[in-house]
């Protein structure tokens, strides 16, 4: 489908449903149940969705409730376009609109859709997820909302409002319980503490579930069965709302979260007998051959996961003389330690400690916004700042299998000593041009790659201050015709220091002695070449310790706006637009070895990555049809991307790139019905997208290999429905039913393409039924997610050194010996909810 196409489609469309909605809305009955409006703030004011002039996803609280939302994940189910994995944790969560996201991998990566939770940035999506308790309605922004939103909106936004506290008595209590052992336990009051002038809302809830994953830890006799993918969080949020006097209204909320879990393990994805024969030959096992519909993980060690959340903010709405002024103050600071099984097998081949994993993250921002009208301009300016401290623990250490596993997978399978072997007649100088070391004593197996060598402790602290101004003015020139026009200023500066401490094994140094602190290059093309890479890994090596990093980086845009809006008649609204947005530049917060070498390593390393930058443009109409009995809204977009930042596992290290240009272009359709049979309204979408990258130049062949391919995790075609009936049924009680189903076409999950890695396309069906009295005080629902129980790969990424593509390793090269493995999403579940109010 072209773009030209597309535009002739939806202005053919919208001057049909002009015709049509002028004929038929006086015929309309007076009486016909209609689709409510949803209230949004997409443009930092309360309007109604249908006269915002971008592509909106709005979810009321019946929608939310009747599909199960609680989370950001669980959105995807009733929003076409959206798409939300996460990876090694559920701290790693990652969101993607118009198929464009950031891997969550590493915390240097901001989020390219940001998470705003009552008008609160959570500056990573990880930080993001969590239980969300009371909601009032979600807003899916789609394209770039750099103007008001700032940085980090280059693809979107996912725009929470939970419930406010009321001036009249009232609250709740929900009990969940389902299969794997799931139980939830919520509750809310809220009410007045000072009549009209201060009220309260109190919201809690504690979770726990078993894991979706059967998880086999240890070797042999020792083996033990658990589970994984476990959940068990509390959380707590308390608001005020503080009307001190007519033109003041303030809502202050305080928040704590903490998670103790069990996550995330990998299955055996598409994995090759040369890699099973290695895990064997070491006494490891991994679920072969490779079924990911047995949901059977295997490890040495447990997958711990630890998350404290909390924040408070403050937002005050002042009448003034000009227009209203609004402050939102916050402070936040999120943290987390895991513990990780790199390789996924029960091998002791590479982990993460949660001593030494961890991130804290605290964040303080003000925001300032004036809002006002003048005549038929309705105008605003504002200003914003941030600062942001992060610090980020890593430790990725060898266990005690490693020696044994890369001297069999050196030797094809044939010596378990060979890097003994061959370390010990290079020292005693057998291998020419090596001259022997003086005073060298030959090293028995397993002292090369002794298990807990590696780092002792990677330590980053970044700080990131960031400030921006910011104007968005709408100028009404006729009753129909309207411009729209914003621009933003922003500024940021990120200054990283960090400091590495290696215990670097002996199989490393000695070749770090013979090649100095680049060993890799040094012996490229040599008959060791091959093995040093593997055997000097970034976390084996020595080159930073010395000196570590200490950089800084400013950047600098403007981002913005431009809109025309026109009613067709007073029903439906076409819209033409640009907008400009803008992700700011970073750090790899990871080993990155390059740049001068001095006599005790590497002096100025730079492992920084360009800000990205979406320009889009935009075609669409918005309509209430048959008296707003249909509302239909659709949008064609397309989107120029310059300096994508992508992040990619390479199945021994994460790379870091800006991919030069790339594109996306598609169209977004949504509608909600109101049916003539009393009760049953429906609803959904259509998303189509056509992603490439166009040009890439980063002169590293795993990254260049995709040029020309679609984007990782953008299926082509998204469809939503969600279908709702309410009925009484008998003695005062009322029935309800719904039905919400999410189809994706194929789409392959890896940054690197690799063709293994797709996902073959899948519907997920979810269903609940409810009975309660009409207008009484509690409702039962029976339901079930992913009926069909699909099993479907959320990512699937090369497996720790488990074999690799021949070649360059590139996503064209031959499969070789490369295996994968992935993580699944959520299987078939079902549970039911008891529900009070009063």
């Amino acid at each position: 489908m072209t773009l030209r196409f597309t535009r002739a489609l939806l202005l053919g469309a919208a001057s049909t449903l002009a015709v049509a909605s002028a004929a038929t809305a006086q015929d309309a009955p007076q009486d016909r149940r209609t689709v409510d409006v949803i209230t949004v703030t997409a443009q930092q004011r309360e309007q109604s969705a249908q006269d915002v002039p971008i592509s909106i996803g709005a979810y009321d609280t019946q929608a939310l409730n009747q599909s199960g939302v609680q989370d950001i994940k669980d959105l995807i189910s009733i929003a076409p376009g959206l798409m939300v994995t996460s990876t090694q944790s559920e701290t790693i969560t990652t969101a993607r609109i118009r198929g464009v996201g950031t891997v969550g991998d590493n915390f240097g990566l901001e989020s390219s859709v940001g998470v705003y939770i009552d008008g609160v940035f959570r500056s990573r999506n990880g930080v993001g997820f969590g239980d969300l308790g009371e909601l009032e309605r979600i807003e899916v922004l789609r394209g770039p909302q750099g103007t008001l939103f700032g940085k980090n909106t280059s693809a979107g936004v996912l725009s929470i409002t939970t419930q406010a506290p009321e001036f009249e008595w009232g609250g709740g209590a929900e009990a969940q319980l389902g299969d794997y052992g799931y139980r939830r336990l919520s509750g809310s009051i809220t009410g007045p503490i000072f009549e009209d002038q201060l009220a309260f809302r109190l919201f809690a809830a504690d979770a726990e579930r078993d894991g979706y994953t059967d998880l086999i830890v240890g070797k042999g006799a020792n083996a033990e069965l658990t589970e994984s993918e476990t959940e068990n969080y509390q959380t707590i949020r308390g608001q005020l709302l503080w009307t001190p006097s007519a033109s003041v209204e303030g809502r202050i909320i305080a928040d704590y979260s903490q998670r103790d879990e069990f996550c995330c393990s990998a299955v055996a994805y598409d994995y090759t007998p040369t890699a099973y024969a290695l895990v064997r030959a070491v006494g490891g096992d991994v679920n072969y051959p490779a079924d990911p519909d047995e949901r059977i993980a295997y490890a040495n060690r447990t997958y711990d996961q630890t998350v404290e959340d909390r924040g408070i903010s403050a937002e005050f709405d002042i009448d003034m003389p000009i227009g209203t002024l609004t402050s939102v103050t916050a402070y936040r600071n999120w943290s987390n330690s895991r513990g990780q099984d790199v390789d996924y097998t029960s091998a002791d081949i590479s982990y993460r400690d949660p001593e030494h994993n961890f991130t804290d993250l605290s964040r303080l921002s003000q925001e300032l916004r004036l809002n006002g009208n003048w005549g038929d301009l309705d105008w605003l300016v504002g200003g914003f700042y941030s600062h942001e401290d992060l610090e980020l623990g890593d430790a990725l250490q060898f266990g005690e299998d490693w020696e044994a596993f890369l001297s069999l997978a050196a030797s094809n399978g044939t010596n378990p000593t060979f890097i003994s072997d061959t370390l010990n007649a290079i020292a005693l100088g057998f291998v020419p041009p090596f001259p022997a070391l003086p005073g060298y004593t030959p090293q028995p197996a397993g002292s090369f790659f002794p298990a807990g060598s590696g780092p002792n402790q990677d330590l980053y602290n970044q700080t990131a201050v960031s400030w921006a101004v910011f104007t968005h003015n709408t100028y009404q020139f006729t009753d129909r015709f309207a411009i729209t026009a914003g621009l933003r200023y922003t500024h940021e500066t990120k200054n990283v220091v960090a400091s590495f401490d290696t215990n670097s094994p002996l199989g490393c140094s000695l070749f770090e002695t013979y090649g100095g602190f680049d060993p890799i290059s040094t012996f490229a093309g040599t008959p060791l070449g091959g093995l040093v890479p593997s055997a000097c890994l970034p976390y084996a090596r020595s080159g930073l310790d010395a000196n570590g990093y200490d950089q800084e980086r400013s950047d600098e845009e403007v981002s913005g706006t431009l809109r025309a809006t026109y009613d067709l008649t007073d029903d439906v609204m076409v819209f033409a637009g640009y907008s400009r947005g803008f992700k700011a530049g970073g750090f790899n917060l990871d080993r990155q070895l390059n740049g001068p070498i001095g006599p005790n390593g590497y002096t100025d390393p730079d492992t920084s990555f360009a800000p990205e930058i979406i320009d889009s443009y935009e075609l669409g109409f918005k309509s209430q049809l048959f008296s707003n009995v249909l509302q239909l809204n659709a949008t064609a977009y397309w989107q120029q991307v310059e300096d994508f930042q992508l992040n990619t596992f390479n199945g021994l290290a994460f790379v870091v790139e800006s991919v030069d240009e790339s594109e996306t272009k598609g169209v977004e359709i949504d509608f909600a019905y109101a049916t003539p049979i009393d009760g049953l309204d429906l609803s959904g979408g259509y998303a189509y997208v056509n992603s490439e990258y166009s040009e890439v130049n980063t002169g590293d062949p795993l990254v260049d290999a995709i040029e020309g391919k679609d984007y990782s995790l953008s299926p082509e075609h998204f469809l939503t429905g969600q279908v709702i009936y309410e009925r009484p049924l008998f003695a005062g009680l009322m029935g309800s039913a719904s039905l919400d189903a999410r189809y994706v076409s194929e789409y392959n999950t890896g940054s690197d393409l690799d063709p293994e890695k797709v996902q073959e396309g899948f519907t997920l069906l979810n269903a609940r039924l409810g009975i309660g009295p009409e207008e009484g005080p509690w409702s039962v629902d029976v339901w079930g997610r992913n009926l069909t129980d699909e099993t479907y790969a959320q990512v699937a990424f090369d497996a720790f050194a488990q074999g690799r593509r021949g070649g360059a390793g590139t996503s064209n090269d031959p499969r070789a010996t490369a295996s994968y493995m992935a993580f699944l999403g959520a299987p078939r579940t079902w549970g039911v909810t008891v529900r009070t109010e009063w």
